[in-house]
């Protein structure tokens, strides 16, 4: 009696644990079950120590398998382990996630957006000691005064600053100490940028002007909507606060909350070997043509003649760009040194793989390397130019030092992961044999064994190259295999 109850109960519990079962196989499941079930419960069979409850319980995990494995089984492809649709989106969600980086972060943004300057390549930083002069004053007040009355046949236009601290006291604010520009009044004129926001009839025009950087309005001043127009002071002297500049309108050397414009008779009360940066709008008439986006100008004065570099600002600010193709040339130079090339063997022309096919292959081993390329850009820029400690110098050094073993290894996984896939679906090959004896290597084939779980073919890698099987090589299978493998389908039909 007691047998009976406890049967009755095992099969009531096989009949809930089918629901997790797919609607298609559900009958033949309970079937099987039930048969088990009346096979541990006959008298006959029946084992002394046989506890059907105890064996009925199984079938829950049984049937969750089913479910998990169903569900696997008629997932989507771009879902699917181990299909290219897959990595694809895991590639291009890595790029997405790299570039949201980038534009958080206020120093990679500004290295990844366009130069907002008008006519740039015209525009040119001049410096008397290289690249270095660009990065850090170099240029004397009184050679600058004494360019902007004889150079007219050199440049349309030149303008002076030079980075200082001051203790600034606006209206209705308390006083705060900024970084500031102290620049010649037709800075932002020579930059092409838009006109400040305060009220051109409100200020003297001898007066001079405070243009606030946005970050600086927002964390200094609260984001004060009433701040422009009204006057700080600064020196003893009275300034206008004329306007806000957006942050990636900047993007010279030297860290700075505002700009102090001031007119050439403001500026020449400052010691004659001030230096600063001078920024120039060339005559391209005037120069040869730029090497490297580099000029030279030459000056004698009282019999000495000195050497100025006039650097183009396109190709200054265009340092990330230059430096990640410098580590990308670098990258290919070393990566023959540190995989194969070669993608393996594939069928000859008499039972070859169909066009669309191949274009597919290639199509997506294209999508990888753009994918990893635009993967590594980001995340070097990122790294280098978003930490505000590093100066241009050393993040020339950073970017380096990361995008070069980042497209090193990143092309390795790809050539390494383009050769573990099937030249059909593009899925991963899997469940890898070993075959062979390596004592009989020169007289037999030895290597691996790996297959496409769609039974499109076996790849074939040998342990040890030979004369005779150098690379790996990839064999085609027809219909009469499908039955051998879990996830059969219909080859195409240039493959039967």
């Amino acid at each position: 009696m007691k047998l009976a109850r406890s049967s009755q109960l095992a099969r009531l519990i096989v009949r809930s644990a089918s629901v997790l079962v797919p609607r298609r196989d559900r009958s033949a499941w309970t079937a099987e079950w039930t048969a088990e079930l009346w096979h541990l419960c006959h008298p006959r069979c029946c084992e002394p120590d046989a506890d059907p409850l105890q064996f009925s319980f199984g079938a829950f995990h049984d049937a969750l398998w089913i479910r998990c494995d169903r569900l696997r089984s008629d997932a989507l492809p771009v879902v699917r382990s181990g299909s290219a649709a897959r990595c694809t989106l895991v590639l291009c969600t890595a790029t997405l996630a790299a570039l949201l980086i980038c534009l958080c972060l206020p120093g990679a943004r500004s290295a990844l957006l366009p130069i907002p300057y008008r006519s740039a390549g015209d525009l040119v930083i001049i410096s008397s000691s290289g690249y270095a002069g660009a990065q850090s004053p170099s240029i004397r007040l009184d050679d600058y005064e004494e360019w902007t009355t004889d150079t007219a046949t050199l440049f349309r236009q030149i303008a002076f600053y030079r980075p200082t601290d001051k203790a600034v006291y606006p209206a209705h604010h308390p006083a705060v100490r900024l970084s500031l520009a102290q620049a010649s009044d037709n800075l932002l004129a020579l930059l092409g940028l838009p006109p400040n926001t305060a009220d051109p009839s409100a200020p003297h025009p001898a007066q001079p002007r405070l243009i606030l950087t946005r970050t600086a309005w927002r964390k200094t001043f609260h984001s004060d909507p009433h701040l422009v127009g009204r006057t700080a002071d600064i020196d003893g002297q009275p300034v206008l606060i004329a306007g806000i500049l957006p942050d990636g309108d900047w993007r010279f050397a030297g860290h700075v909350d505002a700009l102090l414009l001031e007119d050439q008779h403001t500026l020449a009360t400052l010691p004659a070997a001030t230096k600063g940066f001078v920024i120039a709008r060339i005559r391209d008439s005037a120069f040869p043509a730029p090497r490297d986006g580099w000029r030279k100008m030459v000056e004698t004065h009282f019999g000495v003649t000195r050497s100025f570099d006039c650097i183009s600002v396109t190709r200054l600010l265009g340092q990330p760009s230059s430096v990640f193709l410098f580590a990308l040339l670098l990258a290919c130079l070393a990566l023959p040194a540190t995989t194969a090339l070669p993608l393996g063997d594939y069928p000859s022309r008499r039972n070859r793989l169909p066009g669309t096919v191949n274009a597919r292959r290639w199509v997506f081993l294209a999508a990888k390397f753009a994918l990893v390329l635009a993967i590594v850009d980001l995340g070097s820029t990122g790294l280098a130019y978003g930490l505000s400690a590093s100066g241009p110098i050393t993040a020339i050094y950073i970017q380096i030092a990361t995008a070069f073993p980042a497209l090193l290894f990143g092309f390795r996984w790809i050539l390494q992961d383009q050769r573990r896939r099937c030249p059909e679906c593009l899925r991963l090959l899997s469940n890898p044999a070993r075959v062979g004896q390596a004592s009989c290597n020169f007289l037999s084939w030895n290597g691996t064994e790996l297959f496409c779980a769609r039974g499109h073919g076996l790849l074939h890698i040998p342990e040890l190259p030979t004369s005779w099987f150098s690379t790996q090589r990839w064999l085609c299978l027809d219909s009469s295999w499908l039955c051998l493998f879990p996830e059969t389908i219909a080859p195409s039909p240039e493959l039967i």
